[in-house]
């Protein structure tokens, strides 16, 4: 039995321990958990469900725009895919413990490679399987497909995320082998730059007036030139697309060849991962883990240190707590790179607002888009807060007794994560919801009402998040991706999503009434004013309790 079954075979006992460790939680606390995922993916059949019914109802234009979404679907998903595991792979292939300890064995490095490539596979795809499942499914259903459609769009998957696999680690060797940490901070502040420039020349320069009298009109003028892009015959998502495409046209040689192009593509790319590994893998994690980097620090000198030393309104333990995270955020380039990529994207979007000509369509459909662009920065701002807020407190592993010590309570070490997170989402998330409000021409007392929704939901994210952080710490894990994979990074969010879902569709509901003119202004302002009070005790509900029980698990915690 040669080395890399030996270390599945031990994954394989982890996992069926973990799935018999279940059986010490609460019955209650399970069925809470799966009924929260279960109502999740419920919605997420549901909303792709009623779109599909929609454009089904144009005939056959409908029936061309949702074969062509699936192109767009899937390029989208592979971009985030291969983002996933460059993420992934890094604290998974580089800066795990147990990395360090493969590499005392006498192991190929190219076996541990793709055991950490496996690892990364199962950590990165999970969860976009499990959307990609009841979309697609939803799919199936208006489209009255047979049951192989199911059975194939896993298969078709499988080689699909290998690729992006393979991708992500090749590219995330290369950086971390070749790419000092100084020129990489300097090329991701040098892509910032470059983003806030093409943006205000976007905004400034706005584009010629087009008016879209209807819908049909719009998609045929706006929308459906911008699916050519997405429909590059040399890209992953274009071969799953056409082998899922021939399958419904029972066309089974062509399914199956270009079936065969992705297992293809995906041996290949894996082979080429496999290869690189075996020269720089070794040479990259040593430069990660015991780089040297020659710069004398100055106990108040550095820039942060001037700054946060100026906030006089602050107590020196807190001042001293925000500037700990701040520097190290600001040292490890994976994580504030990550929020450059996910919040660079929502706002070449919505800076691209005037260029696909949403502001000049219906107001039933801008007040549609508009909720939309709304619901889409908060579940941004929700996955990446389960992705680094939640594990604040788990990374500081063994080192916690240290904070413990220090002279200040517990209970101001939470505060100042809630604070310093809450403050940080907000600032971009409330720039964000701006440019799209204004790029969409929305009327001012939306665009306000959506700007406080904002604040209400960067607290509520953050407290989740922190609260539930401090009351289930997993202080053994050092790998942050395991740590949400956990418990309590899957009630965080599902509770994170389940909160967005409710606070956005209240929100939704008197603004489609009037839009709709189902109901005057009086009943309105009646519904809206139910709204903001629903919305308000929610966000409190939100914030006060998971930060409850964060206090108390922190003051019952012993060091």
């Amino acid at each position: 039995m040669n080395d890399i079954s030996k270390i599945l075979i031990l994954r394989a006992k982890i996992i069926r321990n973990k799935i018999y460790a279940v059986k010490r939680h609460s019955v209650l606390k399970i069925c809470v958990v799966w009924l929260m995922v279960g109502a999740i993916l419920a919605g997420t059949y549901y909303v792709p469900y009623r779109a599909f019914l929609f454009l089904q109802s144009m005939g056959y234009l409908g029936t061309f725009i949702i074969d062509r979404l699936l192109y767009l679907f899937f390029m989208g998903l592979f971009i985030m895919l291969i983002f996933s595991n460059c993420i992934i792979c890094f604290s998974t292939t580089f800066k795990s413990q147990e990395t360090g300890y493969l590499f005392t064995l006498p192991i190929e490095y190219r076996t541990i490679f793709f055991v950490k490539l496996f690892d990364t596979l199962i950590l990165s795809s999970w969860m976009f399987l499990c959307f990609l499942i009841p979309i697609l499914s939803a799919y199936a259903v208006v489209r009255s497909l047979a049951w192989n459609f199911y059975f194939a769009m896993i298969i078709f998957f499988i080689p699909f995320a290998v690729i992006a696999v393979s991708i992500g680690s090749i590219i995330i060797m290369l950086i971390t082998r070749y790419l000092s940490v100084r020129l990489y901070r300097f090329m991701g502040m040098a892509a910032i730059g470059v983003f806030i420039v093409s943006a205000a020349v976007i905004i400034f320069m706005g584009r010629a007036h087009q008016e879209a009298e209807n819908e049909i009109l719009f998609l045929l003028t706006n929308f459906i030139p911008h699916f050519s892009f997405s429909q590059f015959a040399f890209s992953p998502n274009y071969w799953i697309c056409e082998g899922l495409l021939r399958l419904i046209g029972a066309d089974y040689k062509a399914c199956i060849f270009w079936w065969l192009i992705l297992v293809s593509n995906a041996l290949f790319f894996t082979q080429l991962a496999v290869f690189i590994a075996a020269n720089i893998y070794y040479d990259g994690w040593t430069k990660s883990s015991f780089a040297c980097v020659f710069k004398i620090y100055l106990a108040g000198k550095g820039f942060l240190d001037k700054v946060i030393s100026r906030a006089t309104f602050l107590t020196p333990q807190m001042r001293a707590l925000i500037l700990k995270d701040l520097k190290t955020f600001w040292r490890d380039p994976l994580q504030w790179s990550q929020f450059t990529i996910f919040f660079g994207l929502l706002g070449i979007y919505f800076t691209n607002i005037r260029t696909l000509g949403y502001e000049n369509i219906l107001p039933f459909w801008k007040n549609i888009i508009s909720f939309l662009n709304l619901a889409s920065t908060n579940l941004t701002l929700a996955s990446l807060s389960v992705r680094f807020v939640y594990p604040q407190f788990s990374l500081e592993g063994r080192r916690f007794w240290i904070l413990g010590l220090a002279p200040m309570r517990r209970g101001q070490l939470l505060f100042e994560k809630f604070w310093l997170n809450g403050i940080t989402s907000l600032i971009i998330s409330l720039s964000l919801i701006t440019i799209s409000n204004i790029m969409l021409g929305v009327h001012l007392r939306l665009m306000i009402i959506s700007e406080l929704v904002v604040v209400l939901m960067c607290f509520s994210l953050t407290a989740i998040c922190v609260g539930l952080g401090a009351a289930l710490p997993n202080f053994k894990e050092d790998n942050p991706a395991q740590i949400v994979s956990g418990f309590g990074g899957t009630l965080a969010l599902v509770l994170s999503l389940l909160y967005i879902a409710v606070a956005v569709g209240a929100l939704a509901f008197p603004f489609h009434l009037l839009v709709t003119e189902q109901i005057s202004q009086y009943l309105f302002e009646r519904l809206l004013l139910c709204a903001g009070v629903f919305i308000g005790l929610l966000s409190f509900f939100s914030i006060f309790l998971p930060m409850y029980f964060g206090l108390r698990a922190l003051d019952a915690l012993e060091l």
